[in-house]
């Protein structure tokens, strides 16, 4: 088994024609036939010659197969060892190169440094290590491995003929340096600069400027690029090209890396393939390697021979544009994009060299497409592809179709190139719209745009450096647009840029959707940004741009003026954001100018609404932006307005706005009309700040109302001027409020923000006061008020001025009286707290009158809390007050150094109004549950009567007084007053005092009195007061009615002339009488007055609250005497008339006002005894004590 794998595998190793030898070797019949052979070619008498002749051949045999054996095992050895790996060959390495010296003819010299052979694919192959190639003294190549195929039968030979050769891990570096030039390089190889802009050298320098660049700059010819195309060609096909000899040339597994320094940027190819084939009829050349876009691949195929027809196709997949950038030697691009591109050529050249066919297609995949502009949008591409071919008849290149599909776009074009004639530089460009087009919506709620016809026709002078697009049109149902653009770059200062654009009843969002983006960047901006509808009846954009110009538009700068302008007629135009956050403005009819720094918007017409039902009616608008040339620049705007305030309310609340010129309320409780001027300046651009923005308004409103404008109460048919400006917020004007007219004057500082300062001056009479809940008994006429809050004044403080002077005061408070026309006024600051309102700093004064403190009141107004640090009812008065509720009632803490209470004395002798008042209304009376406790140690009363030490407490709940103590001293004389109860459970007040006189003063009831013992009683009853009174031992003093009796009754001296008694000072040894207190009015009944000299009988009334008097009665004289009869009974009646009265009396009347009452006396009444004296009474009306009949008597 040994043996015959062993044999096996030396078969395996043998090379071909062995097994031949091995069967001559070992034939046993080899010999004879050979000898039979032989032998037949010598006649048989010739043995001996015939033997050496067989002996010749077999050693000749046996030496051809003894060196067949050793060739044969020579060469299996061999193919043994380069089974094994590479043999080392150096000693081949002279002959490679002297045979690669052979095949390229010496142009270049060859060095390796070691070869080796080996076995590939390729069948035998040199191997060679440091392959270096050198152009004289600079080394073109280095590469670290090479692979050089050979001619197998040239070796038989003995000679060495390349067929292929492959360079193995080449890394190749190309440097693009910042100073335009390009350096290629390779590990052991010297660096090749190469720049990329350098002009070719010339051989004569000429005398003209213009020739001399048409010289250094020629325009190719269609002959010098066919010439071209039939050298490349050449090369590829021709036998005596370099390339020729070859079968292949190739890299593989190369590395290729790109450093662009300009853009610090850094490419890498990975796995880098080129090969140079031949094939039966054709040459080939592969190029392929992985970068950063991905594969790259490329192939060129070449057919024919020379003198016969030859094509070329060429075809490029995966190339991305920085790419061919590279390749053409460009080191940026007008534009960026990701998308991939192909490229496919064909050429076709006749025997003789003649361009018989040329055609191609360039097509470009899906990816995003940017202009390097910073106002271009990028759009996405799905597909671009450009097919032409050369018309021989025409002369021309047919560019057709010419596809283009992006996200926004669907067209296809058709068009011609025809390229300049012999000596000329002009070549001319048309295109055509092949089919209807269309442009996709951009924004949601956008139609398609539809393109009926379109085209383009321009002349591109490549010798004069001018380029002109005559015209290029669109046209469409939505569309009508022509365009023209020229671009210059002969001037001197550089490249110009000239272009006008004109469009005819358009609508305005469909001239914005086919404007490129980078054409008049900041208007195109402005106008879509803020022009949301409408149609441009005209417009007419036109620019001429030098390069400055154009430069300063990359940096984001506007041209300057000049090189700019603009004019577009608007019809039905929607303007929006025209202020950041301005609701849409409709309907507008205008004119938009520009220029390269300016632009503006003139409005005829036009309507906004800020909510529904809230519009304004703009009857004239401006938009300027006056320089467009920093950032921020400024701009304003200016609307003349006509209708609702609401929506100016609105404009000014906006956030943009409201900074500049908010106003303090809620715009929803806004309602009227308006007339004005509205003008915002602002700012525009990457750097504008909403604090810049000022408001200007001055307008004027009607019928203007608000809700909520004092409480719950609105401001109704207001007209205010509104002014808003650099100096703050002014508004003026009158309206009313709670029905009676108010002025307003608010006014805020320019820079604050929120609530503004209001004076609000009202004048409210009784209506108006009872309507805003102010309706106080006491008060009546108009009342002054004077208001400084901050609005709304739910939320601030407020400082009142209140004006009494045209107002009455009656006790709004206890013993606080005006009259109308006298001074009066109040003031203080009402303070909203969280659990109701103050009123701080309460300064009060109407006359003598004055009070000072700070007073509290509850979430319903109720009075909480009071305190006054100052309470005067007239000059003299010291006296402070604190009032505190508690529960239902209040309680009143009164101190004072001196009280004067002649104020009190007359509100308490005033009827009271409100049992009348609460009647008439169907309700009970209503009154404060109170305690009061007073004390003072002077209280001044009427007829300069002071009470001393006083000390007062009162309660009082439910209307009634629950309890009273009052004690003080008139001079000496004690006085005390307390409530006690009646036997029918009635509340009693009990009076006693040791000087009736003064007490009788104090209260302003009779001043003439002196002394006297005086005790009363009064009963309270609901309405009224019943009591009686007792005064004994009393004197009047100065009493004109007394000395008028008197004169009247009887003489006052004896017949000695001696006096009987002084009538200016009367004594009395006694009073009573039983009276009735109700609603300031005392009635009076069987008062007898009686001394020892005078008695008096009265009955009548005092009604203090009317200021009359009407009581009747009979004057005694001699009392004493004269009354003793009236004590019999029936004679005293007959005679004297009565019990306290006599046989002779004066019967008298005192009437008419109070404050100044008239005395009548009957004369005839004293000579008339008892019922006598009454029948004349009654006739006289002296005696009969009858009231007034608008007076009725009291129950």
């Amino acid at each position: 088994m040994q043996i015959r794998r062993r044999r096996a595998r030396t078969r395996a190793v043998q090379p071909k024609g062995w097994r031949l030898t091995q069967r001559i070797d070992e034939s046993p019949a080899v010999e004879t036939r050979a000898s039979r052979i032989l032998l037949g070619f010598f006649p048989r008498g010739c043995t001996a010659i015939r033997l050496r002749g067989f002996c010749a051949v077999r050693c000749l045999s046996v030496m051809a197969v003894s060196t067949l054996l050793v060739v044969v095992v020579a060469v299996g050895a061999f193919f043994a060892a380069l089974a094994r790996g590479p043999i080392a060959s150096d000693w081949l390495a002279p002959k490679i190169v002297e045979a690669l010296d052979d095949l390229y003819s010496h142009r270049y010299q060859f060095g390796l440094s070691s070869v080796a052979i080996a076995s590939t694919d390729h069948g035998l192959t040199f191997t060679v290590n440091g392959l270096a190639v050198k152009d004289g003294e600079r080394t073109v190549l280095a590469a670290p491995r090479a692979q050089l195929s050979v001619d197998p039968r040239s070796l038989l030979i003995g000679r060495l003929t390349p067929r292929r050769l492959d360079v193995l891990d080449l890394e190749l570096r190309l440097e693009v340096l910042p100073n335009g030039v390009v350096a290629i390089s390779a590990p052991g190889a010297d660096p090749v600069a190469i720049p990329l802009d350098a002009p070719p050298p010339q051989s004569e320098p000429t005398a003209e400027p213009q020739a001399a660049s048409a010289a250094a700059a020629p325009v190719p010819s269609l002959r010098q690029a066919a010439g071209a195309l039939r050298a490349v060609m050449n090369f590829i096909v021709d036998p005596e090209s370099p390339v020729a000899a070859i079968d292949k040339i190739g890299v593989s597994n190369a590395r290729l890396v790109i450093d662009d320094r300009t853009l610090d940027k850094t490419i890498v190819y990975d796995d880098l393939a080129l090969s140079f084939d031949r094939i039966v009829g054709a040459r080939r050349l592969r190029l392929g390697a992985t970068g950063p876009s991905g594969h790259v691949g490329a192939e060129v195929e070449a057919k024919g021979a020379m003198g016969e027809r030859r094509s070329l196709d060429a075809r490029l997949r995966g190339l991305s544009m920085e790419e061919v950038a590279l390749a053409a030697g460009a080191r940026t691009l007008p534009f960026d994009t990701d998308a991939p591109l192909s490229l496919d050529l064909h050429f076709a050249l006749a025997g003789d060299g003649r361009v018989v066919e040329a055609s191609g297609k360039f097509s470009v995949g899906e990816g995003f497409f940017r202009l390097e502009e910073p106002d271009a949008e990028p759009f996405m591409l799905q597909e671009l592809s450009i097919s032409g071919r050369w018309d021989m008849e025409r002369r021309l290149l047919a560019i057709e179709p010419v596809e283009i599909r992006t996200g926004v776009a669907r067209l296809t074009f058709k068009g011609a190139l025809t390229p300049p004639a012999e000596g000329a530089g002009i070549v001319a460009l048309s295109f055509d719209l092949v089919r209807p087009g269309v442009f996709l919506p951009e924004r949601h709620g956008e139609a398609p745009l539809a393109i009926e016809s379109a085209g383009l026709t321009a002349t591109l002078d490549l010798v004069a450096k001018r380029y002109k697009v005559e015209r290029v049109f669109l046209d469409g149902p939505e569309v009508h647009a022509t365009a023209s653009v020229e671009v210059d770059g002969a001037q001197p200062d550089g490249t110009h840029l000239k272009y006008a654009i004109r469009a005819t009843q358009t609508p305005i969002r469909s001239v914005l959707r086919i404007w490129p983006t980078q054409v008049a960047a900041p208007t195109r901006m402005w106008m879509d940004e803020h022009i949301a509808a409408g149609v441009m009846r005209s417009g007419t954009l036109t620019a001429d741009l030098d390069q400055q110009a154009m430069i300063a538009g990359r940096y984001e700068r506007p041209p300057p003026d000049a090189a700019l302008r603009g004019d577009f007629d608007l019809d039905n135009a929607t303007l929006v954001d025209a202020v950041p956050g301005l609701w849409p403005i409709n309907g507008m009819n205008g004119h938009i100018a520009l220029t390269g720094r300016t632009v503006s918007f003139v409005a005829s017409s036009g309507v906004m609404e800020s909510a529904p039902g809230r519009k304004l009616a703009i009857t004239e608008g401006v938009f300027r932006a006056p320089s467009l040339g920093p950032d921020p620049a400024p701009a304003w705007i200016e609307l003349k307005l006509v209708g609702g305030v609401e929506a100016v309310a609105d404009i000014l609340s906006l956030k943009s706005v409201a900074p500049a010129a908010s106003l303090p309320m809620d715009a929803n409780q806004l309602k009227g009309q308006i007339e004005g001027k509205l003008r915002i300046d602002f700012e525009l651009g990457l750097s504008a700040k909403e604090e810049h923005t000022r408001i200007t308004v001055d307008a004027e409103t009607t019928n203007l109302s608000m809700e909520r404008f004092i409480g719950k109460e609105r401001l109704e048919g207001a007209a205010l001027r509104l002014i808003s400006d650099r100096e703050g917020l002014r508004v003026t004007g009158a309206g009313r409020v709670f029905g009676a007219p108010v002025t307003l004057d608010l006014r805020r500082a320019a820079g604050e923000k929120g609530q503004a300062q209001a004076q609000l001056s009202l004048s409210l009479d009784d209506a108006a006061r009872q309507r805003a809940g102010y309706g106080f008994n006491g008060v009546s006429g108009v009342v002054g008020v004077q208001v400084q809050t901050k609005l709304p004044i739910e939320d601030s403080e407020s400082q009142f001025e209140i004006d009494f002077s045209k107002a009455a005061l009656d006790h709004p408070l206890p013993g606080v009286t005006k009259a109308p026309g006298k001074p009066g006024r109040a003031s203080f600051t009402l303070v909203k707290r969280p659990d109701g309102s103050a009123l701080e700093q309460l300064q009060a004064e109407a006359g003598p009158q004055q009070f000072a403190g700070v007073v509290e009141l509850a979430r319903d107004g109720a009075l909480r809390s009071a305190k006054l640090t100052q309470a005067k009812l007239s000059p003299g008065d010291d006296m402070r007050l604190e009032a505190t509720r508690s529960g239902e009632g209040l309680k009143l803490v009164v101190r004072g150094a001196n009280i004067d209470a002649r104020p009190l004395l007359r509100y308490l002798t005033q009827p009271s109004t409100e049992p009348a008042a609460a009647a008439a209304a169907g309700k009970p009376p209503t009154s404060d549950d109170f305690d009061l406790d007073l004390k003072s140690p002077i209280v001044t009363g009427h007829g300069k009567q002071i009470l001393s030490n006083v000390d007062l407490r009162f309660e009082r709940r439910g209307g009634k007084p629950r309890q009273l103590s009052l004690t003080g001293n008139f001079g000496r004389e004690p006085f005390a007053a307390m409530l006690t109860r009646h036997p029918s459970g009635a509340p009693q007040i009990d009076l006693s005092t040791s000087d009736g006189g003064a007490f009788l003063s104090f209260l302003d009831l009779y001043h003439r009195m002196e002394s006297g013992a005086l005790s009363a009683t009064l009963l309270l009853n609901p309405g009224r007061s019943d009591g009686t009174m007792r005064i004994q031992d009393f004197y009047l003093q100065n009493e004109p009615a007394i000395r008028q009796l008197v004169m009247q009754g009887a003489a006052r001296v004896d017949d000695k002339g001696a006096a009987h008694f002084d009538p200016d000072s009367v004594k009395f040894a006694r009073v009573q009488a039983a009276f009735t207190w109700a609603n300031g009015r005392l009635n009076l009944r069987d008062a007898v007055m009686s001394g020892t000299d005078i008695g008096l009988t009265v009955d009548g009334y005092i009604d203090m609250a009317r200021d009359r008097i009407d009581v009747s009665g009979s004057f005694v004289p001699a009392y004493g005497l004269n009354n003793l009869v009236s004590n019999i009974p029936v004679i005293g009646l007959m005679l004297a008339g009565g019990q306290h009265e006599g046989v002779f009396a004066v019967s008298f009347r005192v009437s008419g006002a109070f404050s100044a009452p008239v005395l009548t006396v009957n004369p005839l009444s004293v000579i008339a005894p008892g019922l006598l004296r009454k029948v004349f009474g009654v006739i006289d009306g002296t005696g009969t004590g009858r009231l007034p009949e608008s007076a009725p008597a009291p129950r």
